[in-house]
C-alpha cells in the first residue's frame, strides 16, 4: 500500500487526487478530522463519482511529534509520499518547526527502514538548497554556506533533508524534491498573488521562483514509478523578480502598473522593535535577519535538471497567472 503523508495539506491533497485518477486509493495520514475536508472538496469539484471514491481512501491518524502513532500507520505500507511539514517563517516557532520538519523526518526515515519500505518520494523545498552568498545562480550542486545565517525553517527542512540522505546511506530508496513556491488553487500563496489583482502595489525586489502545482505532482508521480533513486530534484518552472511580477499581476487587474518596492531598513526597524516587544514579554517575535535578506535576494534558482531524467515540461507561469 501506499502512505501519503501530509494528505490534508496543499500538495498532499493535490497528490490524493492525482492517484485517484489513475485508479490508485492510497492509505492518507492527517492528524485534526476537520482538515480532511480539503481532500473532499478537491475530489467533489473533480469527479463526478466523489463520494464513491473518496470512500476508497484509508485515513490514518498520527503525529510526527508521536513515534507509536507514526507507527501504526505504516502497518502494511510498501511506498510513501511524504508530503507532510510544517511551514513557518516566524522566529518563534523554531522548536516546532525542528520538531516537526527535522526529527519528525528522523522518524519517518527510521520507519521506512524498520517496515522495508520499497521507495519514499521525500518533499523538501528550495529552503534547504545551497546559498553561498557568492554563486548567483543555484542548483543541485551549490554547496551548503555554513556562514550564511539562515531561517529556521530553512534549518529545520535542511535537518530533514539530511535525514533522508542518512536513510539512503542505510539502504533506503529515495528521491527528493525541492519545490519552489507552488501555485494553484488554493495554494499558501494565492491569497497574497490575489491582491495584486485588487491594486496592491507594496513589493520587495527578491527573486521568487515559481511552479506549477500539478507540475509537481506529476514529477512526484513519475519518480515514484521510475528506476531513480539517491537523486534530489530542484523544481522551477520560471523566477520572477518581485517588481515584474507585481507589475504584471496588476496590469492584469486593469490597473496602474506602477509597484513600489519596500526599502529594507522598514523591515529592519519592525525587527528592531519586535526584539523591544520580546524583551518587554508582550510577544515572542516573528521576523529575523535571514528572512528579512531573503527578501531580497536576486537569484536565480535552476529546476532542468528533471527534464534529463524523465520525459517533463513546465507550466508556463503566464499560463497560470495572466491568461
Amino acid at each position: 500500500m501506499i502512505l501519503v503523508t501530509g494528505a490534508t495539506g496543499f500538495i498532499g491533497s493535490n497528490l490524493i487526487c492525482h492517484l485517484a485518477q489513475k485508479n490508485i486509493f492510497p492509505v492518507a495520514m492527517f492528524r485534526h478530522e476537520s482538515n480532511k475536508n480539503r481532500v473532499w472538496k478537491l475530489f467533489e469539484s473533480q469527479f463526478k463519482d466523489a463520494q464513491e471514491l473518496y470512500k476508497k481512501i484509508t485515513w490514518r491518524k498520527a503525529d510526527f511529534r508521536d513515534l507509536p502513532s507514526l507507527d501504526s500507520a505504516f502497518k502494511d505500507i510498501s511506498h510513501v509520499y511524504h508530503c507532510a511539514g510544517y511551514i513557518s517563517l516566524a522566529h518563534k516557532d523554531v522548536e516546532k518547526l525542528l520538531e516537526i520538519n527535522e526529527k519528525g523526518s528522523a522518524y519517518l526515515v527510521d520507519l521506512c527502514l524498520l517496515h522495508s519500505v520499497k521507495k519514499i518520494v521525500y518533499v523538501s523545498s528550495i529552503a534547504a538548497l545551497g546559498s553561498d552568498p557568492n554563486i548567483s545562480l543555484i542548483d543541485e550542486k551549490t554547496p551548503w554556506d555554513k556562514n550564511t545565517n539562515k531561517s529556521p525553517y530553512v534549518y529545520s527542512k535542511y535537518g530533514g533533508e539530511m535525514e533522508v540522505w542518512r536513510g539512503m546511506e542505510e539502504g533506503l530508496n529515495a528521491v527528493i524534491v525541492n519545490p519552489s513556491i507552488v501555485i494553484g488553487k488554493d495554494s499558501p500563496i494565492e491569497k497574497i498573488l490575489e491582491k495584486y489583482h485588487k491594486g496592491l502595489r507594496w513589493a520587495t525586489p527578491g527573486t521568487n521562483a515559481l511552479v506549477n502545482i500539478q507540475d509537481v505532482i506529476l514529477v512526484m508521480y513519475e519518480l515514484m514509478h521510475s528506476e531513480i533513486n539517491g537523486e534530489r530534484f530542484i523544481l522551477v518552472s520560471e523566477n520572477w523578480k518581485g517588481k515584474k511580477l507585481g507589475e504584471k499581476l496588476l496590469k492584469e487587474g486593469k490597473f496602474n502598473r506602477r509597484v513600489i518596492l519596500i526599502p529594507k531598513g522598514f523591515f529592519y526597524f519592525l525587527w528592531a522593535f519586535e526584539y523591544l516587544i520580546q524583551w518587554l514579554g508582550i510577544r515572542k517575535r516573528f521576523l529575523t535577519r535571514a528572512f528579512i535578506s531573503s527578501q531580497y535576494e536576486e537569484k536565480t534558482i535552476e529546476g532542468e535538471k528533471i527534464k534529463s531524467f524523465i520525459d517533463f515540461e513546465y507550466t508556463p507561469i503566464k499560463k497560470l497567472l495572466f491568461d
